[in-house]
């Protein structure tokens, strides 16, 4: 039996009178809190396709006292929410209904920890996901102390016994760099993210930062590495400010996927070509924004889906008691994908 757009939404009382049972009985049947027989359960299984009846989530959730729902905890700021981030989020979401829960995004800011108090008292949600990890991390102790379960997509600066999934930063600074220097750069640039970002301790980027200035150093190429805002009109700026570092600079390496544009354009605008006069490699940029620049952008890093998919399958686990004792901790490493925005240095055409 399908309804139309208009008809009224069936309730549980609907479907009690459709199976000829009292709603505590339904009520019952979904949550297991009393026992009924194996005919009055599917009486009121059928009622409840014919009718295209849904049963709330929470009502769901009753008979394992959990309510199904995970929070993802992403720190709503200036820059916003990039393709990247909607990447793992998208992953997490999709594995997440694939085990009959539901993600609930939580852009509070990180200072917040009131309102991430109340959220994690509440018996709202089973767990949550928590995203832009810095390596000081002060909801880490607001979540411990709620006694809410919990998984990172990032990591502290000593994770200890907490779960987490997270890039491998060295190896994608030592791929990155690597695939400039086999291409004969030997002055390169590193544009991050912006100052405040960095000063608040994000762990993503002050470990991307150190491993680049390491795998420079191993293969004894220099590196410029410059702040930069999350805007077209901050990576040119970045490009202005990286030749007025090292004129000598003919490559730039960006874990900034807003500004890497504008560092193009920039180029573009010095009278470069890129790829013969400048290249321009980006770090942890989804391909569906990669293919989006012009020319196309030369990436490193691991899947976001994967890593959403990865933390959530953790946390869930976790939840569901599955998983004791040992923490789990992932590190994924970066892939490279050359496209048309890199390759040989000038000198060495």
């Amino acid at each position: 039996m399908s309804r139309s757009s208009g008809d009224k939404v069936p309730t549980m009382v609907d479907v009690a009178r459709r199976a000829g049972v009292s709603p505590s009985t339904v009520s019952y049947a979904m949550t297991g809190a009393r026992p009924i027989s194996e005919a009055t359960r599917k009486r009121i299984q059928q009622a409840m396709l014919d009718l295209g009846y849904r049963p709330n989530v929470f009502a769901r959730g009753l008979k394992s006292k959990r309510s199904h729902i995970i929070a993802v905890l992403f720190p709503k700021d200036e820059r916003g929410m990039n393709l990247g981030s909607m990447e793992y989020i998208f992953g997490a979401s999709d594995h997440a209904q694939n085990r009959g829960y539901h993600l609930l995004l939580w852009t509070s800011a990180a200072e917040e920890l009131g309102d991430l108090a109340g959220l994690a008292q509440q018996g709202l949600v089973d767990g949550a996901l928590l995203m832009e990890v810095r390596l000081e991390d002060p909801r880490v102790e607001v979540l411990r102390e709620s006694e809410l379960t919990f998984t990172m997509l990032g990591q502290t600066a000593d994770p200890g016994d907490l779960d987490y999934v997270d890039t491998d930063f060295d190896q994608c600074a030592r791929l990155a760099v690597a695939h400039l220097a086999d291409q004969g750069h030997r002055h390169l640039g590193f544009v991050h993210q912006d100052a405040a970002t960095i000063a608040s301790g994000r762990g993503n980027a002050i470990r991307l930062r150190d491993g680049m200035l390491r795998a420079a150093r191993d293969v004894g190429v220099t590196l410029t590495a410059l702040t930069c805002q999350s805007h077209i009109a901050g990576g040119r700026e970045a490009f202005a400010e990286l030749l007025t570092a090292d004129p000598r600079a003919t490559a730039v390496i960006a874990f900034n996927e807003q500004a890497a544009p504008g560092i193009m354009a920039a180029a573009v605008e010095h009278g470069w070509r890129i790829p013969e006069d400048f290249s321009v490699v980006s770090i942890d940029m989804p391909a569906q924004a990669a293919l989006m620049t012009t020319p196309t952008m030369t990436t490193v890093g691991p899947v976001a889906a994967a890593m959403g998919k990865r933390a959530t399958e953790m946390l869930i686990r976790r939840i569901e008691g599955q998983q004791l004792g040992v923490p789990s901790q992932a590190l994924f490493e970066g892939e490279l994908v050359v496209r048309a925005s890199s390759g040989p240095a000038p000198s060495a055409h």
